[in-house]
């Protein structure tokens, strides 16, 4: 396979014009990592956002935990197995699972267009291998006619393509596969989102793990959660508990100090470790939330320094002053518009 060719050469999507303009391929708006909403353009910062899997990669060593090296299945096998199709523009969420619910990156049309690949793919070899394993990934997600139909009706994939063109793609890109040419994230297909996030965890991400998607939203919500694990883990103690105090009429039972001392320790840890687990599970939740608040913070003073305005409302309180809009001149240089 080589390397600076696309993986495909059929136009899927229609025969280009003499003035090819990428611009209709690329969505409305595009947030940068600093938040900052622009208009798209082409380049390697876009592109890496799109297609780059850093956060799965960092922990590539663990992902056996999380999944199995081989590719996912079709989406006819996930609604078979009563998963939900949830669309996600994140490319680190793409063929994650969780709850029932499946998360996919649609595949973007420039993902579809030769040209594309060749002046703004290839030239990056790290984006190449993410795009080659990404485009892989649909391969075998699309591969009945029944998987093509669930994907326009999610908009998985170009209004334009049809399901001939996308037989054309997906047998040059299966022809030229080669998975050493492929990011290793997509090594592996589906992966528990619940796994991922306790290996991030373990690697020292406690709080939030590898993402809160699917995971509980508010304080409220956490609580309950591990309050209902915490009440089945004492509905146990409570059938232990019956157990001793059922031995400890019968006399052979009795006269076993083993017994009795088991029952006098168990008895006493039955009464301490629900205080200890529930006080836990609060000191846990108060640590997060200073966390959280702290990192807000933080965050809002970084923004709003990025933003060029200063909160007159905390400088002069019950005064009606005008907003203060500072130009900065690193913004002065930058041709493109940011909110």
């Amino acid at each position: 396979m080589d390397e600076l060719r696309p993986p495909f050469s059929t136009w899927a999507l229609g025969e280009p014009k003499e003035q090819h303009d990428f611009t209709s391929h690329l969505p409305a708006a595009h947030r940068t990592k600093e938040d900052h909403i622009i208009t798209p353009q082409a380049g390697a910062s876009f592109l890496g956002d799109e297609l780059l899997v850093k956060r799965i990669n960092r922990v590539q060593d663990s992902l056996w935990m999380c999944g199995r090296p081989m590719p996912p299945r079709p989406l006819h096998h996930q609604v078979v197995i009563s998963r939900e199709i949830i669309v996600t523009e994140n490319p680190e969420l793409h063929l994650l699972w969780s709850n029932q619910r499946i998360f996919l990156k649609p595949i973007p049309a420039w993902l579809l267009d030769p040209m594309f690949w060749t002046s703004h793919i290839l030239p990056d070899a790290e984006l190449a291998r993410c795009a080659r394993g990404f485009l892989f990934s649909y391969t075998a997600l699309i591969a009945y006619e029944s998987d093509f139909n669930l994907a326009r009706a999610k908009s998985l994939i170009p209004s334009s393509l049809k399901w001939e063109g996308w037989k054309c793609v997906a047998k040059e890109v299966l022809q030229s596969h080669d998975m050493a040419l492929v990011n290793p994230r997509y090594w592996y297909g589906e992966l528990r989102l619940g796994r991922l996030n306790a290996v991030y965890r373990l690697k020292g991400f406690v709080f939030r793990g590898y993402t809160t998607v699917g995971g509980a939203q508010a304080y409220s919500d956490f609580i309950v959660d591990n309050f209902a694990v915490l009440a089945t883990l004492l509905g146990y103690v409570v059938l232990v508990l019956s157990s001793l105090q059922v031995g400890l009429g019968v006399d052979k039972l009795l006269e076993s100090a083993a017994f009795v001392d088991f029952s006098y320790g168990f008895t006493v840890f039955s009464i301490i470790a629900p205080l200890i687990a529930g006080a836990g599970i609060f000191l846990f939740v108060l640590a997060m939330f200073v966390s959280n608040w702290l990192v807000t913070r933080k965050y809002e003073e970084k923004r709003f320094k990025e933003m060029g305005v200063e909160p007159y409302w905390r400088n002069q309180p019950g005064k009606t002053t005008s907003i203060l809009i500072t130009k900065r001149n690193t913004l002065g240089s930058d041709s493109q518009s940011r909110v």
